[in-house]
């Protein structure tokens, strides 16, 4: 699908795919050149350029002397009060809490949330979405499946777009899809926040442990990196371990991978963890091999879930604000789905001071 940057054809985009999905009816009178004009902000002959794309659609018709008509639009399509909820996981970590966030609020404006995992696997994804385009639901909450890579299903997402189905990204998104509305973390400014928060308490030899195929690791990357630069600390390949969605399973789990993960860090005294799971699997490795935390090692994390409670001392993580986020993904869906303008959103961090790291203060939130 050809993508216009111009103010003419960015109106001719949102007043097509309002026409698609039912906000105009067939027939009905559109509002006059002046109208839209001041309604969106544009000029008259930005919108009379927009109007002429539409015609020549056959999406409109003018009537000389009477205005201008929906002509090939469907009548309004009838809601089937059904949202398509696609995450990378359901039942596990963080997400049962986010998609209670999601539930709540679309169940109190009566819509129900189908649920399906993609195991952020891109195949599963594309099925996920034929199907949901088959359903025909009246809009889509997705966390982005391997949001680092190129992501072959975007035709999928153009289409949905084009049938006036309203997509909302959570945690994830692809860049490449353009205009698209999404609720995710600030995962820079976390990562720079991690090393900032060690620094200040005298850590100077910081390693990190990053997923490689979500754009949370790479963010998260990012701001450690910027950290480690703005502080005039050494900024070290080895110090840095990467694993993806495939390996997700497997990494620290099993002898020989931990010793050359631990052996890797040995220098460090800190480390900043990609979430919770691995901070668990990190102390525990530590621990297997004598260490103890934080007097080796001071770990810091995302994600403040539920797993830190099988960590041996607590740790001290970024605050993901789950349900929280969950509901305003599912409030900005609502919003387009009554045929409002919505914006994406992203959401600043807490911190839960905890064991792993010499601590300060209970309670503090980043500022």
């Amino acid at each position: 699908m050809m993508r216009y940057r111009s103010k003419y054809a960015q109106l001719f985009e949102r007043l097509k795919r309002e026409i698609l999905r039912g906000a105009y009816q067939k027939g009905q009178r559109l509002p006059g050149e002046n109208e839209m004009a001041q309604e969106y902000g544009m000029s008259r002959q930005t919108v009379r350029q927009a109007l002429s794309l539409l015609e020549q659609e056959q999406l409109i018709e003018r009537r000389q002397g009477s205005g201008t008509y929906v002509r090939c639009g469907e009548p309004r399509r009838k809601r089937s009060w059904n949202v398509g909820v696609m995450a990378t996981y359901i039942s596990e970590y963080i997400f049962p809490s986010i998609l209670r966030g999601i539930e709540a609020e679309l169940s109190e404006e009566g819509f129900f949330p189908l649920l399906s995992a993609t195991k952020n696997q891109v195949d599963n994804e594309r099925r996920m979405l034929e199907e949901y385009i088959d359903k025909q639901v009246d809009g889509l909450i997705v966390e982005g499946t391997k949001s680092a890579l190129p992501n072959p299903n975007l035709p999928l997402y153009e289409k949905l777009r084009e049938m006036g189905i309203p997509v909302v990204f959570f945690n994830g998104y692809y860049p490449a899809l353009e205009g698209c509305v999404s609720v995710t973390m600030d995962d820079r400014a976390g990562g720079l926040q991690a090393v900032e928060y060690l620094v200040a308490r005298g850590h100077r030899k910081i390693g990190g442990i990053f997923k490689s195929d979500d754009m949370q690791g790479l963010g998260r990357y990012d701001g450690y990196t910027r950290g480690l630069l703005k502080h005039g600390l050494a900024l070290q390949d080895q110090w840095v371990l990467w694993f993806d969605s495939g390996s997700r399973d497997t990494f620290l789990k099993e002898e020989p991978g931990i010793t050359r993960v631990l052996e890797r860090l040995s220098q460090c005294t800190a480390v900043v963890c990609y979430n919770d799971e691995v901070a668990v699997k990190l102390e525990k490795a530590l621990y297997s091999h004598g260490l103890t935390v934080p007097g080796d090692k001071a770990l810091i994390s995302f994600d403040n879930s539920p797993l830190g409670a099988f960590a041996t001392v607590g740790l001290t993580s970024f605050d993901h604000p789950k349900e929280n986020l969950g509901a305003s993904a599912a409030r900005k869906l609502l919003g387009l789905i009554n045929g409002r303008e919505e914006q994406s959103v992203v959401l600043d961090w807490g911190l839960a001071e905890r064991d792993s790291v010499q601590k300060e203060k209970k309670g503090r939130k980043i500022p």
